[in-house]
């Protein structure tokens, strides 16, 4: 009976929190004395600080079971290996490898085994303790960073509401000088424009932040169609606004990593756009399109590519570049045939190894000079079907 008590009382106060078709970020408030901010969307998830009743919170996604994602606290920091970190000018770094794991840190306990972000080489980060990185001796194992872009903390909806607490009414002073009285109202002038000061300076942070977040969104739209359809114009004019508008060392740095890599895939795009004229007649050593590497095939590869626009074993790409292929499909020899990138809501992880059919969008990719699929139905293939 308590049990269900407490479910209903949490599922009263989620309607408050979880709307249908809900506008992110949105503005929420504590509504506890206290309230656990945890790592991640659960109980099973280490805490890494406290808020109090009253604490304004910015939500920005709903998770499973009435979890809230939240930007991080004031004083929220996270841990990457500083083996991965360059050390660069005005408390920030640059990241050296690919795939460089951000683990989540707590102010609570020495806990930090979630990650959420992993970073690219090339991106900045700031340093919350650039000494320990710049000091000469040893390197230290683990670098204190701020949460980078993409990296939440978790609150539960029932201890949040959308109205800020009622705050009782200062009583009114008896008596007074009127001297006390100007002073007093000088006082709270003063008081209430640093607070309008700070606003702005908030609202100017989360504005940057919002828009970084979605041309970066975008970016990755275009770039997983055809490279015959990407379009960077806008994107790019953009990313210069931001960085005019950049208040800080850490978002000029985030603007330049994020043209830096809208210039990289206009270059491919470039690439693209000079070897795709010579696509219908290239030199026999370079020719490999789907149709060609197929009909190269037996007959009975012939015969499992009328169903399909290519097939072959799926492998995943252990080396490549940030915006590469992750997979390619091979032939009996061992040699590429084509490379392979699933188009949105398309898993071909429990793919790899098998022999497979791939219908999808035909492309090219410039830098292997090969062909290319956008997966989007995979289906296994008996190996004798088409060997």
């Amino acid at each position: 009976m308590r049990h269900w008590a407490a479910l209903a009382a949490i599922l009263v106060a989620l309607p408050s929190i979880c709307t249908a078709g809900e506008q992110f970020p949105y503005e929420a408030y504590v509504n506890a004395d206290q309230a656990y901010v945890r790592s991640g969307p659960g109980e099973n998830y280490y805490p890494t600080a406290k808020l109090r009743g009253g604490d304004k919170v910015e939500v920005y996604r709903h998770g499973p079971d009435g979890w809230c994602a939240i930007r991080p606290p004031a004083g929220s920091f996270s841990w990457v290996p500083a083996r991965y970190l360059q050390p660069a000018d005005d408390n920030l770094a640059v990241v050296t490898e690919d795939n460089v794991s951000v683990r989540v840190g707590s102010l609570l306990s020495d806990a930090r085994h979630t990650v959420q972000v992993r970073l690219r080489k090339g991106e900045v980060v700031e340093l919350l303790e650039p000494q320990t990185l710049t000091t000469q001796g040893v390197t230290p194992a683990w670098c204190k960073i701020a949460p980078p872009s993409g990296e939440f903390r978790w609150v539960h909806a029932s201890h949040l509401d959308r109205q800020p607490p009622k705050r009782p009414a200062p009583a009114s002073a008896s008596s007074g000088t009127a001297s006390g009285d100007a002073q007093g109202a000088s006082g709270a002038g003063t008081e209430a424009g640093q607070q309008a000061a700070g606003r702005s300076q908030q609202a100017t942070a989360e504005d940057f932040q919002r828009e970084l977040e979605s041309i970066e969104i975008e970016l990755s739209v275009i770039v997983v169609e055809e490279p015959a359809v990407w379009s960077f114009e806008s994107l790019l004019l953009r990313a210069e606004k931001l960085l005019q508008q950049a208040d800080t060392p850490l978002e000029r740095g985030r603007a330049q990593v994020l043209i830096h890599r809208i210039n990289r895939f206009a270059d491919i795009k470039q690439q693209y756009d000079r070897l795709a004229a010579q696509r219908d007649n290239p030199p026999a050593a370079e020719q490999l399109t789907v149709s060609r590497a197929v009909a190269a095939d037996t007959p009975g590869q012939l015969r499992a590519a009328g169903r399909f626009d290519a097939t072959g074993r799926l492998a995943e790409v252990a080396a490549r570049k940030p915006g590469a292929p992750r997979y390619a499909l091979l032939d009996d020899q061992g040699r590429v045939r084509c490379y392979v990138t699933p188009a949105p809501g398309v898993s071909l992880r429990s793919y790899v190894g098998k022999y497979v059919g791939i219908n999808g969008t035909r492309g090219y990719v410039p830098e292997q000079r090969a062909a290319h699929l956008m997966a989007r139905h995979v289906r296994v293939v008996e190996e004798s079907n088409w060997r």
